[in-house]
C-alpha cells in the first residue's frame, strides 16, 4: 500500500513525507521510489533536490551501512536522467556540487559524459575545468563530446592540452582526434598524430587503424590508407569494411572488388555493410557477373530480407542495365521504402524506359509510401525526355500540394521539364521564383534557353550569373557555347570561350572545343575552326573531328573534310554515322561517286546505321514510330495519310 502511495506522489510535501517514512525501511524500497518519481518529467528536478537534501542531511551514514556506495551510484544515475530526459544540466551540476562524492574522479567523469552526450557541452566543460584531478577518461569524455557535435577544432585543441598536461591518450582518444583531422582535411596534423600513435604503440589497434585509414581517405591519400591497412598485423571485419569502403567512395570501384575477393580468400566473416559497399562498387563498374555473385552471397548470409541491402541490389542491377533482374528483386522485396521505388524509377529512366518509369510512379501513388524530392525530380526528367507537358504540369501541381515546390533539386527539374517540353516561359517563371539559386538551377535555365534557340537570353543569363558571383562549371560553358552556336552568336561565343581559356582553363574539355568549332563552322569560318583544332592544348578526339567534318558538309569543303574524316575514322572506325557524314560531304559538293564509295565502305565493314524513331502521346498512351515499321494496328491508314 505504501509503495502505491509513493508511486502517486507528485507534490513536494508528499514526496518529503513519503520519503521520510521510508528512511528506516529496506534500501530497495528507496530505489523503487526513485524510479517511480523520476518518471514524472514535470517534477523530476524537484524530486532530485529533495533526494539530495535527504541524502546529505536525513540519512546518517551508519544507518545506511553497506548501502552508502549504492546510494551514491543511484544518485549519479538519476542525475544522468535529469540531464538526458529533462535537459536540467545546470540543476544537476548544482546538486552534484553538494554531494559528498564530488571529490571522486569517477563521479565527475560520469556527470561530464552525461552532459557531453546530451549536447550540454558548456556545462560539461565547466565541470571539466573545476575537476580537482583529471584522468584519461575525463579527457576522452570531453573530446568525444566535441567530436560527436562537430566541433572538430576544439577536439584538436583539447588533445594538445591533454598531451601537454602529461595524461597519456589511449585507444579511445585517437579515433575521435583522427576523425577531426579527416573532417578538417588536416593532413599534416594527421600525419604528426600518426607518428605519435606509432611512438605510443597503438598503431596495431583495430579501431585506431580504422580511423587512420578513414583520415587518409578523407585527405584523398588512398595509397597511404592502403599502406596502413597492409601494415596491420591483424585485420578484423571492421578494417576490411573500412578499406573497401574507401576505395568505393573514392571512385576506385575496381580496387574495391579486388580487395573484396582477397577478403573472401582469407575466409573473413562478411556483414551486411561490406556486402552493401561491394554492391555499390559493382553498380559503378556495371559489373553484372560480379554483382550476381554478391547477390548470391547476400542470400546465403540471410541479408536478402534487409530492405536496405535489397535497395542496393535493385540499384546495382539497374546500373548494369539488367532491368528485368532489378524488377524481379523489387517485386520480391517484402518491405519497400521510398528509396526502393526511386531506385527502380531512376533505373528505368537511365536505361531509356521512361514510360515504364511513369507507370511505376503512378503505382507508387497508390501505396502508403510518400515520394520524396529525389522521386519527384527523377519523374520530372521522365516527363521531359518524353516531352509530356500535360503530365509534367499535373506532376507540378502534385509537388505543390505536398510542399516540395521550394526544394532546389525539384525546382531545377521543373525548369528542365518545361524547357524540354518547349514551354520556356513556364521554365523562366519557375526560375525567377527561386529565392536562392544554386549552380544547378542557373545551368538548367541556360540549357533551357539553349535547346529552345534563345541564344541571346542564354548569354544574358550567363552574364547575370557571373555578376551574381556564381562560379560557372563545365556544364555552364557547354550550355552557353551551344546556345551561341545554334543562334549564330559568333562574337558572344568567342567571348565566352576566351573567358574560359583565360580564367577557367582547367574546365576546358574536347566538348567545349567541339562546340566552338561548330559555332565557327556554321558561320563559315572554317580556317579559324581548323586553326583552333591545330592549337588545342589537349589531344582532339572524335567529337572535335566530327564537328569539323559537319562544318565541311554545310559549306561543301571537300579538301578540309577529307583531312577531318581521316582523323575521325582513325578515332572511331566502327561508328557508321562517320561514313554517312563523309558521304554527305561529297554529296554536298556533287561528287556522287565518292559519296557512294563512302557508303559502300561502311557496308563492306558490316556497319549499319541506327534507325531514327519518333513518338506521339495520344490519350495517355505513347506511340513510337520507326521507318518501314508496320507493327502498329493502324499502320496502313497511317501510311495512307502520310
Amino acid at each position: 500500500m505504501r509503495d502505491k502511495f509513493f508511486q502517486s506522489c507528485s507534490c513536494y510535501i508528499q514526496i518529503q513525507l513519503g520519503f521520510t517514512q521510508v528512511l528506516n525501511r529496506r534500501q530497495p524500497r528507496v530505489q523503487v521510489y526513485l524510479t517511480n518519481c523520476s518518471s514524472n518529467s514535470g517534477k523530476i528536478h524537484t524530486n532530485f533536490r529533495t533526494y539530495a537534501h535527504l541524502l546529505q542531511n536525513s540519512i546518517p551514514s551508519r544507518s545506511l551501512g553497506s548501502h552508502t556506495h549504492f546510494n551514491a551510484n543511484s544518485y549519479m544515475s538519476y542525475l544522468k536522467r535529469l540531464i538526458h530526459y529533462n535537459g536540467h544540466a545546470t540543476d544537476a551540476r548544482h546538486m552534484f556540487d553538494k554531494t559528498p562524492q564530488r571529490d571522486e574522479v569517477s563521479y565527475w567523469n560520469r556527470l561530464i559524459q552525461s552532459c557531453a552526450k546530451s549536447g550540454n557541452l558548456k556545462t560539461a566543460h565547466q565541470l571539466f575545468d573545476k575537476m580537482p584531478t583529471r584522468n584519461v577518461v575525463s579527457w576522452n569524455a570531453m573530446i568525444s563530446g566535441y567530436d560527436q557535435y562537430g566541433l572538430k577544432e576544439k577536439v584538436l585543441n583539447l588533445f594538445c592540452q591533454m598531451v601537454h598536461s602529461g595524461v597519456k591518450p589511449d585507444q579511445f582518444t585517437f579515433p575521435s582526434t583522427l576523425r577531426s583531422c579527416g573532417f578538417l582535411s588536416a593532413l599534416n596534423p594527421g600525419k604528426q598524430l600518426h607518428g605519435y600513435i606509432i611512438r605510443t604503440g597503438f598503431e596495431s589497434n583495430a579501431f585506431v587503424g580504422s580511423a587512420l585509414i578513414d583520415l587518409y581517405a578523407k585527405c584523398e591519400k588512398t595509397g597511404d590508407a592502403r599502406r596502413v591497412f597492409d601494415e596491420m598485423p591483424e585485420r578484423d571485419t571492421v578494417l576490411w569494411t573500412t578499406m573497401i569502403g574507401v576505395y568505393a567512395q573514392n571512385q576506385f570501384a575496381e580496387e574495391s572488388l579486388k580487395l573484396f575477393c582477397k577478403m573472401q580468400k582469407e575466409d573473413m566473416k562478411q556483414d551486411s555493410i561490406i556486402l552493401l559497399t561491394v554492391l555499390i562498387a559493382c553498380g559503378s563498374l556495371a559489373a553484372l557477373a560480379q554483382g550476381k555473385m554478391v547477390h548470391a552471397q547476400v542470400i546465403k548470409a540471410g541479408f536478402h530480407t534487409n530492405y536496405i541491402v535489397g535497395n542496393a541490389i535493385v540499384d546495382m542491377y539497374a546500373k548494369c542495365a539488367a532491368m528485368k533482374d532489378a524488377h524481379r528483386m523489387f517485386d520480391r522485396m517484402s518491405e519497400r521504402d521510398v528509396v526502393s521505388w526511386t531506385a527502380m524509377i531512376v533505373g528505368y529512366i537511365q536505361n531509356g524506359y521512361c514510360e515504364e518509369a511513369l507507370k511505376l510512379f503512378q503505382k507508387l501513388l497508390w501505396t502508403d509510401v510518400k515520394p520524396n524530392r529525389f522521386t519527384f525530380a527523377s519523374t520530372l526528367s521522365a516527363c521531359a525526355n518524353l516531352a509530356m507537358l500535360e503530365l509534367g504540369k499535373q506532376l507540378h501541381a502534385h509537388i505543390v500540394g505536398v510542399g516540395y515546390e521550394s526544394v532546389l533539386s525539384v525546382e531545377s527539374s521543373l525548369i528542365s521539364m518545361y524547357a524540354k517540353c518547349g514551354s520556356i516561359d513556364d521554365a523562366a517563371l519557375v526560375f525567377n521564383q527561386i529565392a536562392s539559386k544554386d549552380l544547378i538551377s542557373w545551368n538548367a535555365m541556360i540549357a533551357g534557353y539553349a535547346i529552345n534557340g534563345n541564344g541571346k537570353e542564354a548569354f544574358q543569363l550567363f552574364k547575370l550569373m557571373i555578376e551574381a558571383d556564381m562560379n560557372p562549371d563545365r556544364i555552364t560553358f557547354l550550355n552557353v557555347l551551344s546556345a551561341c552556336s545554334h543562334a549564330g552568336l559568333v562574337n558572344e561565343g568567342c567571348l565566352c570561350f576566351e573567358l574560359m581559356r583565360r580564367e577557367y582553363i582547367n574546365l576546358v574539355t574536347t566538348n567545349h572545343y567541339a562546340c566552338m568549332i561548330d559555332l565557327l563552322g556554321r558561320a563559315g569560318q572554317l580556317s579559324e575552326a581548323e586553326n583552333i583544332v591545330n592549337n588545342m592544348h589537349i589531344k582532339p578526339d572524335a567529337l572535335v573531328w566530327k564537328a569539323l567534318l559537319h562544318a565541311c558538309r554545310i559549306h561543301a569543303n571537300v579538301e578540309l573534310g577529307e583531312r577531318a574524316a581521316e582523323h575521325l575514322l582513325q578515332c572511331e572506325p566502327e561508328e557508321p554515322s562517320n561514313y554517312v557524314l563523309l558521304s554527305n560531304v561529297y554529296a554536298a559538293a556533287n561528287r556522287w561517286p565518292d559519296a557512294a564509295k563512302a557508303r559502300k565502305l561502311m557496308k563492306d565493314r558490316g556497319l549499319k546505321t541506327q534507325r531514327g524513331c519518333s513518338w506521339i502521346h495520344v490519350k495517355n498512351r505513347l506511340y513510337a514510330f520507326v521507318a518501314e515499321n508496320t507493327s502498329h494496328p493502324l499502320s496502313e491508314e497511317i501510311y495512307a495519310m502520310v
